[in-house]
């Protein structure tokens, strides 16, 4: 009894780090994914575009990411 509660705990354990691992990795693609939808939008209104037809090339490249908005 003692080895399968310690087994459980273990595999718990390793479980827990894998999905915490991999949502900081997801979470590290969406900041690089919003970064450069954010300077994208600079360009475009550096380049003296509308701030409307940026703002929708904005929201065309964040849908792109599939990321929550930051």
């Amino acid at each position: 009894m003692f080895k399968s509660k310690r087994n459980r705990i273990t595999a718990t354990c390793a479980f827990c780090f894998g999905v915490a691992f991999s949502l900081s990795a997801f979470a590290n693609n969406c900041a690089s994914c919003w970064d450069g939808c954010f300077a994208e939008r600079r360009a475009c209104r550096a380049e003296g575009h509308p701030a409307s037809e940026c703002q929708a090339i904005f929201n065309a490249c964040g849908n792109i990411c599939g990321c929550p908005i930051p």
